[in-house]
């Protein structure tokens, strides 16, 4: 039987999603019961963290072809409060010409409820000119729940509703009640690399075809106390897209990554 061609990224997803289960599984089933066990008990954070990511792949000859990615991640913690600011950025220059360029930024303020649970309000915008997207704006209320919380591994769902304004480049506006579920993994293969995995389902109450769908898996590894190496696979899907445009973009990078 032939798939419908949005069933294709979908079934991708779904297959490393499953792969990502088997290696964790793998992982824990090799090391000694006290060990893949740890107290589930939050890891001490500081205060203020953040880091910052660049990315770049220029190749000259037969073709030009320039792309550069920036991206920063922002966390503050005045118990019992939270805060958080993220952005990226996303360029490719093809032959001198413009061929892609997205730009999102997200800002987040939580509080505290419990050591393993929280409430947040978030405010994201996104520019994807060449997915469809001129402006979309997401305001949300939400809670978040980490179900395991410890050295080795975080595993953490969110749920939020919230209100949607899209404008797209095919002239159409939307405007809409919209929802987030969120799923956050991170597991620590080792001190020194660790792995994760990030899905968020937004649906349209509205309009039950027009929902979306972001998923990103990245593995990244120390290089010294300050910077990492990432490689990191993103899929994103509307699945009601604006004239013109496909349903599905996958995005594959490999930056260097700061903490401070």
């Amino acid at each position: 039987m032939k798939l419908a061609s949005w069933s294709r990224p979908l079934a991708r997803v779904l297959t490393l999603t499953f792969a990502i289960a088997a290696v964790t599984t793998s992982a824990l089933a090799q090391v000694p019961v006290d060990a893949a066990r740890p107290p589930d008990v939050a890891p001490e954070k500081p205060a203020f963290e953040g880091t910052a990511e660049v990315s770049a792949l220029v190749t000259n000859g037969n073709t030009d072809n320039q792309t550069t990615g920036l991206s920063f991640d922002l966390a503050w913690r005045p118990n019992p409060w939270l805060a958080n600011l993220k952005s990226k950025y996303l360029t490719t220059i093809s032959q001198e010409t413009l061929t892609q360029e997205s730009f999102e930024i997200a800002g987040r303020a939580g509080r505290k409820l419990t050591e393993k649970s929280d409430t947040f309000v978030e405010h994201t915008y996104l520019k994807n000119q060449f997915a469809g997207t001129d402006n979309r704006m997401i305001s949300s209320l939400g809670a978040g729940y980490f179900w395991i919380q410890s050295d080795l591994q975080t595993l953490r769902t969110e749920a939020a509703l919230g209100y949607t304004h899209e404008d797209r480049t095919d002239q159409t506006k939307l405007g809409f009640m919209s929802g987030l579920a969120g799923l956050i993994y991170k597991y620590k293969l080792s001190p020194t690399a660790d792995i994760s995995h990030e899905t968020k389902y937004l649906p349209n109450f509205q309009n039950g075809d027009d929902w979306r769908l972001t998923t990103e898996t990245s593995l990244s590894a120390a290089i010294s106390s300050m910077f990492s190496s990432k490689v990191a696979w993103k899929y994103e899907h509307v699945n009601d897209p604006p004239a013109g445009k496909i349903r599905g973009d996958t995005t594959t990078t490999v930056s260097l990554l700061a903490k401070f």
